[in-house]
C-alpha cells in the first residue's frame, strides 16, 4: 500500500477508504439534485463562482487527453448546456459539473483555485459521481480536513505552510539556511504543492502514490514526501543562487521527481507525528498572541510566538499569500 496501489483497484480503494461508497449509497441521486441547482444559478447568473470556475477549467491538465478544452468563448457559450446534459465521460464537462457542484454544496468555500487540479486528478481514476464525493470526504473529514486551506482567512495554508517550514528547519538546517539567506520564503513554491497534495504540479506517478498514502493516513506523508522530494535536489539547491532557485523549484524538478523513489525515501526520514502536533500548536499559539516556553508550553518565560509570527505572515503577504 504505501508504494502505491495498482491502477486497476486505485479507485475502488480510494472509494471504499475514504467512505464514499457509503455515502453514494445514503446519498442517492443527491449529485444530480446538486448539479441541477448550480444549472439554475448559472442560467439566472447568480453563480459568483463562473467566471474563476471557466478560466481554470482550461488551465486543468491542457494536455490530459480528458481536459483538452475549446476556447475560452466556446466553454463560455457552452457551459450552461453542459450542465443540463445527460452526464457523459468526457473529462472537462464532468470537472465542470463537480465545480460547479461544489461551489453550490458548500457556498461558505464556494470555489477556490487548486479545488481544479484535485477534482481533475479524482476523475483520471473515478467516475464522475464517486469524483465529487470524494472530494466532499477530503475537504471535510478527518484526517484530511482540506477544507481549512480555503477558507477566506487561509488560515489551513498558513498552519500548512508554517509547519512544513519548521520541518524543513529541523530536518533540512543547511538547505533551510541558504533558502532563507537567498530571500526565498516557503510560499514562493510549496504552496500549491501542499494545497493541492502535489496534484497541480507533479507527476501523475507521484501523485497518485501520495493520494493513495494520504486517504489512509493524513497530512504526515505529504510532509514526508515533501521533505523527501527536498532531501532529494538538497545539494543541487545549495549550489543555486536566487534567481535560479526558483526556477528550478517550480520549473524543473517536478517533471523529475520519480514516484516510488521519492515514496520509499520518504519513509527513511525521521518525521514523527509529535513533530507536526508541536510545530501546529506553535503556529495556533502565536494566532492567539499566546506565548510558548522553552519546552513547548504556553505562558513565561520564553518566545514571543505572536510576533515571530506576524513577521512569518507578513513574509507570505509579500508574495501573494494574504489573510485578507
Amino acid at each position: 500500500m504505501r508504494l502505491g496501489l495498482p491502477d486497476s483497484l486505485r479507485g475502488r480503494a480510494w472509494s471504499v477508504i475514504s467512505a464514499v461508497n457509503a455515502v453514494m449509497d445514503a446519498r442517492d441521486g443527491d449529485y444530480q439534485s446538486i448539479v441541477e441547482e448550480a444549472t439554475l444559478c448559472m442560467e439566472s447568473k447568480q453563480d459568483k463562482n463562473a467566471s474563476q470556475i471557466e478560466r481554470d477549467l482550461r488551465r486543468t491538465f491542457p494536455s490530459h487527453y480528458l481536459f483538452r478544452s475549446n476556447s475560452e468563448e466556446e466553454d463560455m457559450m457552452n457551459s450552461s448546456a453542459i450542465l443540463c446534459e445527460d452526464f457523459t465521460p468526457d473529462g472537462i464537462e464532468a470537472l465542470r459539473r463537480i465545480l460547479y457542484a461544489y461551489s453550490i454544496y458548500d457556498d461558505e468555500i464556494g470555489y477556490c483555485q487548486g479545488m481544479n487540479f484535485i477534482a481533475a486528478m479524482f476523475l483520471t481514476f473515478l467516475p464522475e459521481e464517486e469524483s465529487f464525493w470524494l472530494l466532499v470526504a477530503i475537504m471535510n473529514d478527518d484526517p484530511y480536513s482540506m477544507r481549512e486551506l480555503f477558507t477566506k482567512d487561509m488560515s489551513g495554508s498558513l498552519e500548512t505552510l508554517f509547519v512544513a517550514d519548521r520541518l524543513v528547519r529541523k530536518l533540512l538546517p543547511d538547505l533551510h539556511q541558504h533558502l532563507t539567506n537567498e530571500g526565498i520564503n516557503i510560499s514562493m513554491y510549496a504552496c500549491q504543492w501542499l494545497m493541492t497534495i502535489f496534484s497541480s504540479n507533479f507527476n501523475f506517478d507521484l501523485v497518485s502514490i501520495v493520494w493513495d498514502n494520504f486517504l489512509v493516513e493524513g497530512w504526515k506523508v505529504v510532509y514526508r514526501v515533501f521533505i523527501a522530494i527536498l532531501t532529494e535536489c538538497e545539494e543541487e539547491l545549495l549550489n543555486l543562487p536566487f534567481e535560479h532557485i526558483l526556477t528550478f523549484l517550480r520549473d524543473k524538478l517536478p517533471g523529475r521527481v520519480d514516484g516510488q523513489s521519492i515514496l520509499a525515501a520518504s519513509l527513511e526520514i525521521r518525521l514523527r507525528s509529535k513533530h507536526i502536533r508541536k510545530y501546529t500548536k506553535e503556529f495556533r499559539l502565536m494566532q492567539s498572541g499566546e506565548h510558548l516556553n522553552k519546552k513547548g508550553l504556553p505562558g513565561p518565560p520564553g518566545t514571543n510566538v505572536k510576533h515571530r509570527g506576524k513577521k512569518f505572515v507578513q513574509k507570505l503577504s509579500k508574495v501573494g499569500i494574504s489573510k485578507e
